[in-house]
């Protein structure tokens, strides 16, 4: 489940100008629905970032991209526990009482959006392609130190999964964002990413990819054919907005139908036709130190600034009410069964703070980037600089769009020595190993530390459920004592929508895509 989640949030000036002119163009059947809550056909969903069209299961990780995915293609299942899985494009999955084999039986009579059906060989295809693809998302859940899973089709509608290793959560790992992709479609296409087929994508999905405009919108129709049934909201649009402020004021007007908001707008949607939907995503955010800067090598310097933040200020500055969030302090979030508070927890005391920086062998001016359109990170940041500042540091703010910043933390670029970000990763605490591990995909503070290392490696393969813990909870202490990655908060999402939309419930609010399955979802 290796999400990185770069948020979202825009600060920006209420503009007494049209709203409609602030966004870009819609469809035309879009502009034409009435601006009052009523019954309609089409539901819009008003987000801060454009996913694209190169619309494939391999390579997309980012929150729009994903819930974009899950709208034109299944996975096998829906996991969120082993208590807690709906079965999706498999009927039902057995795992050995050794856990190196999965066998999976899938639901037969589903066919793609072109009218061919789905069969084994589109799985086997799909997790070829994350095995081959050394980019590809969730890849190390199908290549163990190196040695890949081996696919064994069984019959059309039975195929297995042999593990090299023991795995504990081989169930999570199969299903952790991996959408089926199809076979007779791509046959045999080198990569899946950036191919030109994925503009027009064929899926098993609830909707289909009608029209994309670059920076504008994502139209989507139902897929009549789904296999749960006919979506009950003939069409779904995905509005770029550029302007928060603006889209609000389309939201109380129903010109939008949902949109994530910011925990200072809570109350400007009291006795309004929207309803606010406040959910847990089991998201940690975090500022963490970019170690492929030569300032901040020494640990000295890092406990300095570790112990002279306040996390509490940043997270009530942020969030506004304790209602919306607890602090953080693990790397693992407070839902995990491996979670431990029995660790360096860095809570503030700048009399340590300043005798570590006494310890320092340089004083850098240091620079700290964060999302540009990300309210909550900009008063997190604003707070760490005034932290900061009091014990005799100084640092520079840097605003930038999201893809900058995680493109130049990929490349190990010096530009800053502080940046500010956020995660989910789902259940097991070895989903983790991405972001810590020395040269792992989501190792974006490029820590390289041979105990972390072993331990992640360890709890990996680990079957006794007390050396597991014990082996996780070491990791977390572990990570503390380096000072490298400061949690600051686990927070909660808000959802606002236009209460003439029905179903919730049933469609059920989920970490990552929103909805876990919109195509429940009606006008009342």
């Amino acid at each position: 489940m290796n999400v990185i989640l770069r948020s979202f949030g825009k600060l920006a000036l209420i503009l007494a100008v049209p709203v409609l002119l602030l966004f870009p163009a819609l469809p035309a059947a879009a502009r034409a629905q009435p601006q009052t809550l009523g019954p309609r056909d089409t539901f819009i969903y008003g987000i801060e970032g454009d996913p694209g069209n190169d619309i494939n299961t391999i390579t997309i990780g980012d929150r729009y991209g994903l819930t974009l995915e899950r709208l034109l293609y299944s996975p096998l299942y829906n996991y969120y526990g082993p208590n807690d899985i709906t079965y999706l494009l498999a009927e039902r999955v057995e795992v050995s009482s050794d856990n190196l084999t999965v066998t999976i039986h899938l639901r037969k009579g589903v066919r793609w959006s072109d009218g061919v059906p789905f069969t084994a060989d589109d799985v086997i295809f799909t997790f070829e392609h994350i095995i081959k693809a050394e980019y590809a998302n969730g890849r190390d859940g199908f290549v163990i130190g190196g040695r890949p899973v081996t696919l064994t089709k069984r019959d059309d509608y039975t195929l297995e999964i042999r593990y090299p290793v023991f795995i504990p959560n081989v169930l999570e790992i199969i299903a952790a964002e991996h959408f089926i992709m199809p076979k007779h479609i791509y046959g045999n296409d080198a990569a899946l990413d950036n191919n030109p087929k994925n503009a027009a994508p064929v899926g098993t999905g609830p909707y289909k990819l009608a029209e994309y405009a670059a920076g504008q919108y994502i139209k989507l129709t139902a897929n009549d054919a789904y296999f749960l049934g006919k979506p009950k909201i003939p069409v779904i649009i995905f509005q770029i907005v550029s302007d928060l402020n603006s889209a609000k004021l389309a939201l109380q007007k129903g010109e939008l139908n949902a949109l994530v908001l910011a925990n200072s707008d809570a109350d400007s949607f009291k006795n309004t036709n929207v309803t606010i939907h406040a959910y847990p995503e089991d998201r940690v955010g975090y500022l963490s130190f970019h170690l492929g800067s030569s300032r901040v090598q020494d640990i000295n310097l890092r406990k300095a600034v570790f112990f002279a933040l306040n996390r509490e200020d940043m997270n009530i500055g942020a969030y506004l009410s304790k209602d919306f969030y607890v602090n953080a302090y693990s790397f693992l979030p407070y839902s995990s069964a491996y979670f431990t508070g029995d660790l360096e927890k860095y809570e503030q005391d700048t009399a340590k703070a300043r005798q570590y920086l006494s310890q320092a062998a340089s004083l850098p001016v240091l620079r700290l980037a964060y999302t540009a359109n990300n309210v909550q990170q900009e008063v997190q940041a604003m707070v760490a600089q005034q932290n900061l500042r009091s014990i005799g540091l100084t640092v520079e703010l840097i605003a930038m769009d999201s893809t900058s910043l995680y493109n130049k933390l990929e490349q190990g670029s010096d530009e800053f020595e502080l940046f500010l970000g956020g995660y989910i990763m789902g259940i097991d605490p070895s989903n983790y190993a991405a972001l810590f591990v020395s040269g792992s995909a989501y190792n974006y503070s490029h820590l390289e530390d041979k105990t972390l290392d072993d331990l992640f490696a360890a709890g990996s393969v680990e079957g006794d459920s007390t050396k597991r813990l014990r082996i996780y909870q070491d990791a977390q202490r572990r990570l503390a004592d380096l000072a490298v990655h400061y949690p600051i908060v686990t927070n909660k999402r808000l959802l606002g929508l236009t209460n003439n939309v029905g179903g919730v419930e049933e469609a059920r609010l989920i970490p990552i895509y929103t909805f876990e399955d919109m195509s429940k979802l009606y006008f009342k």
